[in-house]
């Protein structure tokens, strides 16, 4: 059984790091490897706050000049397990909220640490970047369920993202990025069945790529 869910959530979140390996102006990279450092804070509807570190180790491939195929093993670190991360942002685990102010409370807020759920999301330019005109770029990222659910360190469920990322040139080595997505994310429910419902976002980032000299050919 299947149940519509939506929860508004407020949140914090600082990108503090992210590492791309140089690459001549205008060339695409055939792999790169990504990190970045994030952090939020925020009682996501349930009464009480959670604070989450979370740092996505991110391998990229493009076997093709438009198709890249990117897998994501992320580190989380998150004060209480009421909240678990999902393909479409953060969700609300209603059997662990109802423990908090509870005999109880101290099985759902101690602090949990380890690898999230692994993200696979495979993109095509269908439009490269124009004059005026962005690179224009959708994709499907698919959750799936490694991470240790009983920690709440994931749902323990598959997600599936349909998304598009835009990007632009705004000066020199600066890049502009918007991503806009629909999820279709799974929660499952301690007394059986699924809690289910859609998550939509919109990311909005600038970006410094740097890039090396090729050497030329004697």
């Amino acid at each position: 059984m299947c149940r519509s869910h939506r929860a508004g959530v407020l949140a914090i979140v600082l990108v503090v790091l992210l590492v791309t390996p140089a690459l001549a102006e205008d060339e695409r990279p055939w792999w790169a490897l990504s990190t970045s450092f994030n952090y939020s804070v925020g009682d996501y509807g349930t009464g009480k706050d959670t604070t989450f570190i979370y740092v996505p180790f991110t391998l990229g491939v493009t076997p093709l000049e438009r198709l890249t195929v990117s897998l994501t093993v992320p580190y989380i670190r998150q004060t209480s397990q009421t909240v678990v991360f999902t393909g479409g942002g953060v969700a609300v685990r209603r059997n662990q909220k109802n423990q908090l102010n509870t005999p109880t409370q101290s099985n759902v807020t101690q602090t949990e640490d380890g690898l999230g759920d692994l993200l696979l999301k495979a993109s095509f330019i269908v439009l490269p970047e124009q004059t005026l005109a962005p690179e224009i770029a959708p994709y499907l990222k698919i959750k799936f369920p490694t991470a240790d659910e009983s920690r709440g360190l994931g749902t323990g469920e598959f997600d599936e993202t349909l998304g598009v990322d835009l990007s632009k040139r705004l000066f020199d080595r600066w890049f502009g990025y918007v991503s806009v997505a629909y999820t279709a994310q799974h929660l499952r429910l301690e007394r059986g069945g699924r809690l289910c419902g859609p998550a939509a976002a919109v990311g909005l980032c600038v970006h410094r790529r740097e890039h090396r000299d090729r050497a030329r050919a004697g």
